[in-house]
Formats: structure tokens, C-alpha cells, sequence
């Protein structure tokens, strides 16, 4: 398990993506694109990225604390 390979890390358990600073990291595939669309909307406003996420057809979960895989 990478939490035991890494203790000097501050593991988030519970965590769809993580702001730490100018860093984001995401937890699987779909929660970095919704990383990815938080990033654009901490940038360039929610308006903008509820645009990408219409244009893209993606369903997206902006609360980065919803995390339904987490343990």
C-alpha cells in the first residue's frame, strides 16, 4: 500500500482531489478531470468550468470531498 510505502506524506483518506498550494493531485481517472475542472474554476471562474465540463459531456463532482471509492 502506497500509505505505508510514503509515511512522510500527509495522506488524505477521504479525498476526490487535494489542493496543497500550487499542487493538485487526484485519487483515480475521473477525479482528476474533476481536479482538472476545479483547477480551471480556482483560475478562471465556476462558470468556465461547468462550460468545459457542458461541452464535454462530463458529469462532474465538484466537491472534492465526495469520494465514493475512498475506505
Amino acid at each position: 500500500m502506497v500509505m505505508k510505502a510514503v509515511p512522510q506524506v500527509n495522506w488524505q483518506k477521504k479525498a476526490r482531489w487535494v489542493v496543497d498550494g500550487r499542487f493538485y493531485t487526484s485519487s483515480g481517472i475521473s477525479a482528476g478531470m474533476d481536479m482538472a475542472l476545479g483547477f480551471i474554476a480556482d483560475r478562471y471562474g465556476e462558470e468556465e468550468a461547468q462550460r468545459i465540463a457542458g461541452f464535454t459531456e462530463y458529469r462532474r463532482i465538484a466537491d472534492p470531498s465526495d469520494d465514493p471509492f475512498a475506505i
